[in-house]
């Protein structure tokens, strides 16, 4: 029997990967909201790609229509959509099921852990340059998207080579790691350092860059999460924070963050995911993070701005 994949909501990400998966012909049900589905019912699920645009008509459930188990749930909501969305999928959840979080960041673990056991929970992260346009298209550019998943300890089990199966198509590389908690620290520093210079600078990384000393802001903002992720017990790798450098100095680069565009439209940010559990653990491994304490108090006060405007 094929395993049954749960994909918890049908957005930028999920939306990509599971309809990869489904028109690769594997199990697949999405979770939606009551008004993704009607519109995804009324129009399909598109993918406009660089890999090759797709069009299905998925499976897809509400959350008061979970009747059993999956065995694999491929999670990738926002951050701060996690409580939730864990109250939603949670009848989906049974004594085999594996949940493969895509978050950004790391608390999310713990958060999962806590509510399905840590023995449910793998490690995972991905690499996908995509949007949802206003049709509720997913527009996919850039490079091909990677999927990296793993056992937390790094043990090679079973279960996971089971999984790198269910979790492959075409249009995206699959990626079983043995060191996925390390691949997740790295890519944390890339978005915490990311965020940091577009947030604070409101432009882009050429934006940034382009200006006196603004290569210099890129290079001290680095530094200081490298030194949070290396007090954790994950230094990142040389040539990682070599590449990560060069990207975030380039001149000609139109590279921003995400939560700079979602900040730039008034939206929800994942901050507190991001930049302040960074902070959180900085202070407690008492490492000098002033360029992180300066972000977090400029999107705590935006989120400040947001909650009196009801948003």
């Amino acid at each position: 029997m094929k395993p049954r994949i749960l994909v918890v909501g049908a957005g930028a990400v999920g939306g990509y990967f599971g309809a990869r998966l489904a028109a690769a012909g594997h199990d697949v049900t999405f979770l939606v909201r009551p008004g993704r589905l009607r519109q995804i019912r009324a129009d399909g699920l598109h993918l406009v790609s660089a890999a090759g645009d797709a069009s299905i008509s998925p499976q897809m459930i509400t959350a008061d229509e979970i009747t059993h188990p999956y065995d694999i749930v491929l999670l990738s909501v926002k951050a701060y959509s996690l409580a939730q969305a864990m109250d939603d999928f949670s009848a989906a959840v049974g004594v085999e099921t594996c949940i493969v979080p895509l978050l950004n960041g790391m608390r999310h673990l713990d958060v999962l852990a806590e509510r399905f056991g840590a023995d449910a929970v793998l490690g995972g992260t991905c690499f996908i340059v995509s949007t949802l346009d206003a049709d509720g298209r997913i527009v996919q550019t850039g490079p091909q998207p990677r999927l990296s998943y793993g056992e937390r300890s790094g043990v090679d089990t079973p279960r996971v080579h089971a999984i790198s199966a269910a979790l492959s198509a075409p249009g995206f590389d699959t990626v079983l790691s043995p060191h996925i908690m390390q691949d997740m620290w790295e890519k944390w520093v890339l978005l915490a350092s990311l965020g940091t210079l577009c947030c604070l600078m409101r432009g882009t990384v050429g934006d940034v860059a382009r200006q006196p000393y603004g290569q210099d802001f890129a290079r001290a903002t680095v530094a200081e999460c490298v030194a949070v992720a290396g007090a954790s017990g994950h230094p990142p790798a040389d040539g990682v924070v070599e590449r990560t450098i060069r990207m975030l100095t380039a001149e000609s680069s139109t590279l921003t963050s995400s939560m700079f565009r979602d900040l730039s439209q008034g939206a929800a940010i994942e901050a507190g995911q991001i930049i302040g559990d960074l902070v959180a653990r900085a202070r407690s491994h008492a490492v000098a993070t002033p360029i992180l304490d300066l972000v977090d108090l400029n999107l705590r006060v935006y989120e400040g701005h947001r909650a009196d405007k009801g948003r």
